[in-house]
């Protein structure tokens, strides 16, 4: 009897778990974790910029039918010369929240749009390592990002991720030059992978394991 009543109450759980977006994943995760590598250029007022790189991790979680939220932490890394010639190494560290739609949830390839916001920490420097603002500057500033992108999924478990994106900031000081006309903006483009929890098949293997 306590056998079948604890079989119950774990059955109970994982189909609250997954019901509400067991249609529209056909059995893909509800909750994801992914990385993923970037090649960025920042928008600012240097004499030349130069391609950046970047990484990010993130969690994922479906909330059923095509929307989903994803919460993301990386870093950004920018390189080009100053008017004046000068070598400029800036580097970005952030972490944002955005809203996903997925238009092809139930399909191999889906392609889907995201939007959300953020905050930025920035440290931008010459490449002697010398700070190029003043601790009377601040720092870090909130962000608002968008983008698109496509989900490929190769299992029910993983997908690989194309993404572009905009970031745009509300400071003029990312690249430690303030030249006050625009703010600074970063373009990105990345590629990742996202695992998958509570995969259909997943939920199978536990459910025969708690049976047995």
């Amino acid at each position: 009897m306590k056998r079948y009543s604890n079989s119950t109450i774990l059955l109970f759980v994982l189909m609250c778990l997954v019901a509400r977006s067991a249609d529209a994943q056909v059995g893909r995760g509800k909750f994801g974790f992914g990385l993923s590598a970037a090649g960025n250029m920042l928008k600012g007022d240097w004499k030349t910029t130069d391609l950046g790189y970047g990484a990010t991790a993130d969690v994922s979680y479906s909330l059923g039918h095509n929307w989903g939220l994803v919460g993301t932490l990386g870093f950004d890394s920018f390189s080009g010369t100053t008017s004046l010639s000068q070598d400029v190494l800036s580097t970005s560290f952030q972490g944002k929240f955005a809203v996903t739609y997925d238009f092809l949830r139930e399909k191999m390839i889906d392609p889907f749009l995201f939007a959300g916001g953020g905050l930025v920490y920035f440290s931008p420097r010459l490449d002697n390592g010398a700070a190029l603002t003043s601790g009377k500057i601040r720092s870090w500033d909130l962000t608002a990002n968008g983008g698109a992108g496509l989900d490929i999924y190769v299992s029910e478990s993983w997908s690989i991720m194309l993404m572009g994106e905009v970031v745009l900031t509300r400071n003029d000081q990312i690249d430690g030059v303030d030249a006050g006309a625009y703010y600074d903006a970063v373009a990105r483009v990345s590629v990742g992978v996202r695992y998958y929890l509570f995969d259909r098949s997943t939920v199978q293997r536990i459910l025969d394991t708690v049976n047995r």
